[in-house]
């Protein structure tokens, strides 16, 4: 991967190069434009882009809203142009010039508009239109609000952006995978996140588990994080089926459509941004830390629990030895206690820093930037993250009718990660069940040089489980790593023989290598005799796509038509090559070559798809938008019974602002338009699901060390228990959508309101079949789901004056989501425990999480054979049966007991701006509703390490108690024959009895996971002075500071709200000693030249 990606940087450099010479060569003097940009009251718009939209020749405001820019003397030929200015958060303003040499001075003065109607949006496939005549909503994403975001995650950098777009950062751990979700889920098997397309070519956004898996192992990368957020000029989302149809198959999810930035016509422009954060973790789990490692309150070394002696009640106590016995034999009297909430956690550092060069001419256009990301986490240990890119693109008109544009984007990631999550191996899991009197260091025992842990304070062997390693031997032994290379980029050539009509035909790749290290060290309790794993994982994506648009208007009806034809060719290829090493024979040699068994594993699929897609959109007497398109699909993944595939799209948008009745009430009622659109969207089967496989399979113990039949010379295949289906369809996704679009006071306040209905049918499941067949289940298009929900976008302008203005955001999403059928199951397994998982459920919303409950009341429980609800009085739905020793019962049957989905998202944005320079933005994020697992505190229920059980009973189970010891009484609330009655608590409730996580019933443990976050404080200040410019040469100099995740307000008590142990998966909403979330604080200097 290196020597390729070298000898493509090369190549595409060569290009570049050449591109700007001859643009330089075909360079003359010819007409100047300049002036200035101002708003309506006078002050300067620095950053409005002026451009001459026949030519797309042009130039931005530079700080005091003066631009100029040339034309060469080969274009200026006296012809009548359009001289175009434009400025976020203003309406366009044009004027008719004519071209002629000489110079030319052209001011404008913009309106202010919240609505953004003139704003261009690219809808797909490199079609752009304005944004009032779309019929479907469209969010735009700036590239101000991505960087002073502070995320190195374009991913996570869109949290409280856009109504209805669902973002969950796994952790805050460096490099950390970011999950997003647009509208609520509609596939059980496949995934449920939008396709990403980068300049017109779609790239990977895989995160990919690997042999450690996701309920232990590491937290891995998205690939979208590879791109740099300062290379991004804008982000639009295409949320449903009906905004995204023409991307077929791929659409299911949405489209997220990233355009990078260009280089403009002009002198050339150099930027140097150095940033520096601060990042810290800000919430950890509660531990209890008075009582010690022992049971029944005696002490013991050897036990893995908490439930051992108080420890300030330790004294000399020779007979009865009540002391705790160390390491070293000896007696321990006034225990010393250890913070183990917090010793894992420092304070992280980021440092980044990107170098910026563009400009151009009327023939030729560049931007390059190299940038390098480093970040060490706010873990202890190897907890690192460096990311090395380079972005290039470059526009040469090689006549007036032909172009050519070159995009190139390589990056170089190295990441370093820690264990995490159900995982003997794994960081909080050790950390957080230490007893608060073991000193987990030093984590080597000074006298035998071992690896020593709490559960086997005095190692004397290395090949032996220390059942939990040692937090420190976790952060410092353990290796992890990954290494990336990765390259995507385009061609695209554009051709206008009319001034009509436009030919392009751009041909794109993505293509990265993950090559990824880990080792766990002799004495590891995951693996006693050590084990290295080797893995690598290539992706390649080639796409190719032709468009031929043409465009005409027609007078009399005042109408303006736009055909849009097209066809994409689209190939994809993942190889995985992994090989596992058990039994290391020297310490610290961290190669195969240094185990005595090997265990091969290898994968790959090819996905071919071929499509043709038109597209026709009519504008009628300035108010009337219409819009059609047809997409047709054929895919290597379908069944042969059907092998192309149709889906539609049409919208409709009506600007009744424009009708003649309403201009008296123009000056309240500034603007209105109403929307309906309607979209079929499909998701392509998994590779090879149309036939069945075979495999090498595994023989080993659930929790015990596994190996494949080619382990010790043998050998063999397993023809797979799940049959293909050779009549198998792509996922179909139906939606309508509705809405209506307000502008008020000259459109100072703003409001998008939406409405849509999806239902997604024939999604596919493994459905059970007669084990007489050979086989457990059957691949069939068998489910339906459905999502509806509301969007809301209120935008406005309380104050504007010369100096200072004020602008909010006010964003609403909500979205519900039921499975309706699945083919005659109950329900359908997603992910996740025994004891609690997410399931897909007829009935229920997506993902609910199911699992045990206790016996309660007003859902016909028979408890020995009695009803409960027949047999007993006073009680209400919900309450707890109490029997007759006085505690609460387990049920015997599954139960919902949760559900991950929030009732709504939302988000408030304030921005305020004084004197043009001084810009201060707050974002506050919102979730309301969503429930998590909170598997961390259940476990440590019962090892006695959560804080809670320094009392005998959680408070919200029992109406009264004796807390003043542990093992106090208590009275549990509920109905029964037992209700009333007094009973022990402590390890007596916890360890012996349905109180934790391991014994009870999972329900005790779903919390509600609501939140309001303050997610972001950036302030930002534009320095210039012209004594810095005439003597070094500086423009400007841009400071910022940011701060995120500064404070969240939820009743989770958790490790954070915003968590989800399983990633990028389709199971969310469990939490099972997860990483921590982290705040940052950043700040940012910016040297423009």
């Amino acid at each position: 991967m290196r020597s390729f990606s070298r000898a493509f940087l090369i190549v595409w450099m060569s290009i570049a190069v050449s591109l700007l010479c001859f643009g330089a060569a075909l360079a003359q003097e010819g007409a100047v434009i300049k002036g200035v940009v101002t708003d309506d009251a006078g002050n300067p718009l620095p950053g409005a882009n002026i451009y001459i939209e026949e030519l797309q020749l042009g130039a931005s405001a530079d700080v005091d809203g003066y631009y100029m820019f040339e034309i060469p003397a080969e274009l200026v030929n006296g012809q009548e142009v359009t001289l175009v200015a434009n400025f976020l958060g203003y309406k366009i303003s044009k004027q008719k010039i004519t071209l002629t040499a000489g110079e030319f001075t052209y001011n404008f003065e913009l309106v202010p508009d919240v609505l953004e109607l003139q704003e261009i949006v690219v809808t797909g496939m490199g079609v752009g239109i304005p944004k009032e005549k779309l019929g479907v909503v469209i969010p735009k994403v700036q590239p101000r609000e991505v960087v002073e975001s502070g995320e190195q995650n374009i991913v996570a950098a869109l949290h409280g952006k856009v109504a209805n777009v669902e973002i969950i950062a796994a952790s805050g751990e460096p490099g950390a995978e970011a999950y997003i979700r647009i509208r609520g889920a509609n596939t059980i098997q496949g995934n449920n996140q939008p396709l990403i397309v980068v300049d017109g070519t779609p790239i990977n956004n895989q995160s990919i588990a690997g042999a450690v898996g996701r309920h232990g192992g590491v937290t891995q990368t998205n690939r979208a994080s590879d791109i740099d957020p300062d290379d991004i000029e804008s982000i639009e989302i295409l949320k449903g089926a009906a905004a995204s149809a023409i991307y077929g198959t791929r659409a299911a999810s949405g489209v997220i459509l990233i355009t990078t930035k260009s280089g403009k016509p002009g002198k050339p422009k150099f930027t140097y941004k150095v940033s520096y954060s601060w990042d810290e973790v800000y919430n950890t789990v509660p531990l209890q830390k008075k009582y010690g490692q022992g049971v029944f309150g005696r002490p013991s070394t050897r036990s893995p629990l908490s439930w051992g002696p108080r420890l300030d009640t330790l004294t000399t106590d020779y007979l009865r030895n009540a002391g705790f016995v160390d390491e070293k034999g000896n007696l321990t009297y006034g225990t010393k206690v250890y913070d183990h909430e917090w010793e894992m956690f420092e304070v992280g550092h980021n440092f980044d820093n990107q170098f910026i060069v563009s400009g151009g001419n009327a023939w030729t256009t560049y931007y390059l930037s190299i940038g390098r990301t480093s970040i060490d986490g706010a873990i202890k240990g190897n907890s690192d993250y460096l990311r090395n890119s380079v972005h290039l693109k470059a526009t040469q008109r090689l006549s007036e009718k032909l172009s050519v544009t070159g995009n190139f984007n390589y990056s170089d990631v190295t990441v370093n990660r820690i264990q995490k999550g159900s995982n003997v191996s794994g960081l909080l899991l050790g950390t957080f069940r230490t007893p608060p009197n073991f000193n987990n260091l030093p984590y080597i025992d000074p006298e035998t040089g071992l690896h020593r842990s709490y559960r086997y304070q005095r190692p004397t062997k290395l090949y032996r489980s220390r059942g939990y390693d040692n937090p420190f031997f976790i952060v410092y032994e353990n290796v992890n790593v990954s290494d990336v290379g990765r390259a995507f980029g385009n061609i695209k050539l554009e051709y206008d023989p009319l001034d009509w009509l436009n030919i392009s035909y751009t041909l794109g790749t993505d293509y990265s290598t993950d090559d990824r290290r880990t080792v766990y060290p002799p004495s590891s309790s995951s693996y006693p005799e050590g084990r290295v794993i080797r893995e690598k994982f290539t992706y390649k994506e080639t796409d190719g796509y032709l468009a031929i648009t043409a465009t005409r208007r027609f007078e009399p009806a005042s109408a303006n038509v736009n055909v849009l034809l097209g066809h994409q060719i689209n190939q994809r290829e993942f190889n995985t090559f992994q090989t596992i090493g058990d039994k290391m024979f020297v310490y610290g040699f961290n190669q195969l070559d240094n185990t005595a068994s090997y265990d091969p594993n290898e994968y790959e699929y090819k996905i071919r798809q071929e499509s043709f897609f038109g597209q026709v959109m009519l504008d009628l007497w300035e108010q009337l938008y219409l819009s059609a398109s047809l997409r047709n699909d054929g895919s290597s993944t379908f069944g042969r019974a059907k092998k192309r595939h149709w889906f539609p799209k049409f919208s409709g948008a009506w600007e009744f602002s424009s009708f003649e009745m309403l201009k008296p009430v123009k000056k309240v009622l500034s603007y209105g338009k109403v929307r309906v659109a309607y979209g079929e969207t499909g998701r392509e089967p998994g590779a090879y699901q149309t036939i069945t496989l075979y495999s090498t399979g595994s023989f080993g113990q659930g929790w015990g060390v596994s190996h494949s039949t080619t382990a010790f010379g043998f050998g063999g295949f397993f023809l797979s228990a799940t049959k293909g289906n050779d009549a198998i369809r792509p996922e179909r996704n139906k939606e309508w959508e509705y809405g209506l679009d307000l502008g008020f006071l000259n459109n100072r306040i703003g409001l998008e309101i939406t409405r849509y209905e999806s239902r997604t049918e024939d999604v596919i499941l493994a459905l059970p079949v007669p084990p007489s067949t050979g086989f457990m289940s059957r691949l069939e298009n068998a489910a339906v789901i459905e999502n509806k929900g509301w969007e809301i976008a209120l935008d406005a302008q309380p104050i504007k004056l010369k100096n200072f203005k004020w602008d909010v955001r006010l964003l609403y999403g909500e979205n519900n989501s039921l499975v309706t059928d699945l083919a005659g199951a109950e329900y359908v397994l997603l992910g996740g425990f025994t004891s609690a998982a997410a399931y897909a459920v007829v009935g229920q919303p997506y993902g609910v999480i199911q699992g045990r409950d206790f016996v309660r009341f007003g859902r016909g429980e028979v408890v020995n054979g009695v009803n409960i609800d027949k047999e007993y009085t006073g009680w209400k739905p919900g309450d707890l049966y109490i029997a007759e020793d006085g505690y609460p019962v387990r049920s015997s049957k599954l139960w919902v007991i949760g559900d991950p989905n929030p009732d709504w998202t939302g988000s408030i944005r304030n921005t305020f701006t004084l004197f043009n320079n001084l810009r201060i933005s707050v974002l506050f994020d919102i979730k309301q509703g969503g429930d998590m697992w909170n598997g961390t505190r259940g476990a440590l229920y019962f090892f006695g390490a959560h804080k809670d059980t320094e009392k005998p009973f959680p408070e919200d189970l029992v109406v009264k108690m004796d807390d003043s010891k542990r093992e106090g009484t208590g009275v549990f609330k509920g109905v029964g024959p037992g209700a009333g009655k007094e009973v022990p608590g402590g390890i007596w409730w916890y360890l012996l009895n349905e109180g934790s996580g391991f014994t009870g019933p999972a329900s005790q443990f779903v919390e509600d996971a609501s939140y309001m976050k303050l997610r972001e404080i950036s302030i930002s200040y534009k320095f210039r002075h012209e004594l810095i410019s005439k003597w070094i040469g500086i423009k400007d100099i841009n400071i910022r500071f940011t701060g995120r995740n500064l404070y969240t307000w939820t009743n989770y008590r958790g490790i954070d709200p915003e968590t989800n142990l399983a990633g990028n998966t389709n199971w969310q909403g469990l939490d099972y000693f997860n990483m921590p979330q982290t705040r940052s604080f950043i700040l940012s200097l910016q040297f423009n030249y």
